[in-house]
């Protein structure tokens, strides 16, 4: 009988024949909903940062992770790390292109600091989607530092 189920919320007009495909519409219809719902992004260009800028050096204020419309709980994580600031490529690099909508590659020496630009841009995706990320580190070790510098407490 459709609409029989009271626990659950799916409409009249159709009925769905298992509790597998019922959960998955449920999941993908709620995953839509919160996607048109998003009135802010998490990772945001500070006002004042346009593309003219980009060649002249950056006022330390643009430099901050406060200025990054970043939610409180990811800056406090970074605070207990040491980390308030971004250094000038970053943030230029985060400020061109499509890098903010998931374009562009990010590229950098060995020890420049692309590992921050990942994680903003990771933590950007899961907040805004609330999906999964995968993030791939060349060593073991590094991937163990990075899962306990990312855990929350």
């Amino acid at each position: 009988k459709s609409g029989s189920n009271k626990n659950a919320d799916v409409s009249r007009d159709y009925i769905l024949f298992s509790p597998t495909r019922l959960a998955a519409a449920m999941k993908r219809a709620k995953l839509q909903r919160s996607l048109q719902n998003q009135s802010a992004s998490v990772l945001t260009v500070p006002s004042g940062l346009e593309l003219s800028t980009l060649s002249d050096t950056l006022p330390l204020p643009k430099l901050l992770l406060s200025s990054w419309g970043l939610p409180k709980p990811v800056l406090e994580r970074y605070q207990k790390h040491g980390v308030t600031c971004m250094f000038e490529w970053q943030a230029q690099c985060l400020a061109v292109g499509q890098v903010l909508r998931g374009g562009n590659l990010v590229y950098s020496p060995t020890s420049a600091g692309k590992t921050l630009v990942s994680e903003l841009l990771m933590l950007k995706r899961v907040l805004e989607t609330k999906r999964k990320a995968l993030f791939i580190l060349p060593f073991v070790s590094v991937a163990k530092e990075k899962m306990h510098y990312l855990q929350v407490c």
